[in-house]
């Protein structure tokens, strides 16, 4: 029977309406009331027929699962936040992801462009990797488990079919079983006695899903095209916009035999043509002897330095470590619903930059006050959804009450993203640098409206005491505010407060209470937040980040 509308589960979550029901289940928006903020609250209900302690146990292994997916933190993953019992029953608490489903979209525009197509693939192939390597299968990719959000970022939802997954033993069971979506499931999802799923399932399904995004069409299921091949029509024989090496990958995706398709999510993304996370490679920095020097008035910016570069795709290995997963299925349920206007679905707009202004005031009045408050970290606890992952680049994550960002040199770009959405924001954080090259040849500082890839706005400072605005867009870096030097920046291993504001086409850096630069540009509207650094020489540099506040302007 479904939740009452203004029920309340768990003392803390009040029932606002049924999003979506299946037979082990319902996806319910209800509201926080103890954080005041809407959520996406999974109900799960046990298979019938389970003895006594079987049921027990199921419920213990359930609560151990949810627990770990809880330390999930992707900005292509829906995040958990909340598990709880009731009524015999389990139940699932996500953050509630604003957008439309991917298959809703389908249904209003028919085929979907091949270049946005490739966006998605790569954003959930990401998302794959990261789940893979922790040991963890979905089992239920489809578009209606795909919510493309206002800024067009592609976020994996319904956790009711993952299954912990051990290399050593692929027999490992799910809490609640279930098949999946027949469209999409590959036909090992079938077998219920061998329950033989690993990695390249979701692989399979995956590749069922760019199928129906590239042709408008739902794919034949894996029985179907078992009994009579010629159900199964090849994506350019029904768009014929969809070019030979994109088909390619979808064919190999969509391999009945497991050791057909592509082993693993990184592989399938190399095919692709790109990386599961490739890394920025900032531009090279000019020497110190290039670099101005300026009074605190008026700072014009260097005609010296580089005006871009193109950023590196080279390859960035997912090493996360850990465990994650869950259970149960409430059938094809959306855990956002907010059907977006017109076509273009990003954070960029489509129309051109405004001319950027440079100029910057150093002043020494005191950081004027800023609205309403978004949110608080203290990173005490990575529940609170930050990105964690180890790459070849660096790495970011929770360590000891702070959020560490390191970049191991060679001008590769770290990043971590909060995992939210914000039109206008100021971003204000405590950032220490903890170890860098000889030279401090460095820099880091916030991003505001990161796209997903690193694109955004990055307002910077350096541990020997320059800063600059810089906006990343389309593989390249435009500086808005060039690098300069400043006396108001603590220099090497030491703390300074940063505050990176986007207003409207508005982008201002202030640091330890000193507005240092301003610049106007109007090419990204909206997008997440993210903590960054970069070591320009052979060694890494390690920045801890704390005390962060999210404002409105």
């Amino acid at each position: 029977m479904p939740l009452d509308t203004g029920e309340m589960l768990g003392e803390r979550y009040r029932i606002v309406k049924l999003l979506g029901q299946g037979g082990m289940g319902a996806v319910y928006r209800a509201w926080d009331t103890r954080l005041n903020r809407p959520v996406a609250l999974k109900e799960m209900i046990p298979q019938s027929g389970l003895d006594v302690n079987m049921l027990s146990q199921l419920r213990g292994q359930f609560q151990q699962e949810a627990q770990v997916l809880a330390t999930l933190a992707h900005a292509n993953l829906v995040r958990v936040t909340d598990y709880f019992s009731g009524d015999g029953n389990e139940y699932l608490v996500m953050d509630f992801v604003e957008g439309e489903s991917l298959a809703d979209r389908i249904q209003r525009e028919g085929a979907q462009s091949e270049k946005q197509v490739l966006a998605w693939a790569r954003q959930l192939l990401d998302a794959l990797a990261y789940c893979h390597g922790q040991g963890v299968i979905h089992r239920d990719i489809k578009p209606q488990n795909i919510i493309v959000t206002p800024e067009g970022r592609a976020v994996l939802v319904d956790f009711g079919l993952v299954k912990l997954w051990d290399p050593q033993d692929p027999r490992t069971q799910t809490v609640m079983r279930g098949a999946g979506t027949p469209e999409y499931a590959p036909p090992e999802q079938y077998d219920m006695g061998l329950g033989h799923t690993d990695p390249r399932s979701d692989i399979y399904s995956l590749g069922a899903t760019l199928y129906h995004a590239l042709t408008g069409q739902v794919p034949p299921t894996a029985t179907q095209r078992m009994a009579s091949p010629t159900t199964f029509v090849p994506p350019s024989r029904v768009n014929v916009g969809v070019t030979p090496a994109t088909e390619a990958v979808v064919l190999k995706a969509l391999q009945i035999a497991m050791d057909d398709r592509f082993q693993s999510a990184e592989e399938m993304a190399q095919a692709l043509g790109g990386e599961a996370r490739p890394p920025l490679v900032a531009p090279i920095r000019g020497q110190l002897e290039d670099r101005q020097v300026t009074p605190t008035t008026v700072i014009e910016p260097s005609a010296k330095r580089k005006p871009g570069i193109l950023l590196g795709l080279g390859g960035a290995g997912l090493a996360v470590v850990g465990l994650l997963c869950l259970v149960a299925a409430a059938g094809a349920v959306l855990i956002g619903l907010f059907v977006m206007g017109g076509d273009n679905g990003g954070g960029t707009t489509p129309t051109a930059p405004l001319l950027a202004t440079p100029a910057a005031l150093v002043t020494n009045t005191p950081v004027p006050e800023i609205g309403d408050i978004l949110f608080e970290d203290d990173f005490e606890s990575p529940a609170s959804g930050w990105e964690i992952g180890e790459y070849e680049t660096g790495s970011v994550g929770y360590e000891r009450g702070v959020y560490v960002v390191t970049s191991l040199g060679h001008n590769d770009t770290m990043w971590g993203t909060a995992n939210r959405s914000f039109d206008d924001v100021v971003v204000e954080v405590d950032a220490t640098q903890v170890s860098a090259g000889p030279a401090n040849d460095n820099d880091y500082g916030v991003v505001c409206r990161e796209q997903g890839n690193g694109d955004g706005y990055h307002l910077l400072i350096s541990g020997d005491g320059f800063y600059a605005i810089v906006r990343s867009e389309g593989g390249s870096f435009e500086w808005l505010v060039d690098w300069t030097e400043s006396n108001a920046i603590n220099q090497g291993n030491a703390t300074n407060r940063i505050r990176g504001v986007c207003d409207g086409s508005t982008l201002t850096l202030f640091v330890n209470g000193q507005r240092l630069a301003t610049a106007e540009d109007g090419t990204f509207t909206s997008g997440d937040i993210a903590l960054t650094a970069t070591s320009y020489e052979d060694g890494p540099t390690e920045v801890h980040f704390d005390n962060l506040t999210a404002r409105t302007p």
